[in-house]
């Protein structure tokens, strides 16, 4: 596997180091042995879940275009502006979610807003200073035509 390493800084200066290269059948093993020392301690757990990500794609005998982009741990000032950015697509969403029920009452208009916003809350990230985000995808062209899938996760700075 041909690595090119490149870092990108993103929204609220939040720095990522980010690793692309192509998989192919006869390398895909070489994903358990793959290198990513910006994981830290949660390496082992971002390999398994690139191998997870591999197998999905089910690219056979294409080549799997695969990017994984790991953060700086957060600094305070970016932590809190990550969690603000939540608060605004909470009160967003759960505002347009209610708005057609108060029409009908206010009260139920509010109770349907409260409800919206704890079932946000509960899907939401919560950062901290020095968190790790990691984000991984995987990229297949040709077959049954092109194919993308990623996910992420979030380390957070309490776990070792």
């Amino acid at each position: 596997m041909n690595l090119e390493r490149t870092q990108y800084i993103g929204h609220y200066g939040v720095t990522f180091s980010v690793i692309r290269f192509t998989v192919r059948p006869d390398n895909k093993q070489a994903l358990a042995s793959l290198c990513l020392l910006d994981a830290k301690a949660s390496a082992p757990e971002v390999r398994l879940r690139l191998q997870s990500l591999y197998e999905r794609m089910l690219a056979q005998d294409l080549p799997c275009l695969m990017t994984v982009a790991i953060s700086k741990p957060l600094t305070r000032k970016q932590a809190d502006s990550l969690n603000n950015r939540n608060n605004v697509v909470k009160k967003a969403i759960s505002g347009a979610v209610a708005a057609p029920i108060g029409i009908i009452s206010s009260k139920a208009e509010s109770l349907i807003e409260n409800f919206t916003r704890d079932l946000i809350s509960r899907q939401l990230r919560n950062f901290q200073r020095a968190d790790i985000i990691i984000g991984l995808e995987a990229r297949v062209s040709g077959g049954i035509g092109p194919q993308r899938s990623s996910l992420s996760m979030h380390v957070y700075s309490d776990e070792p």
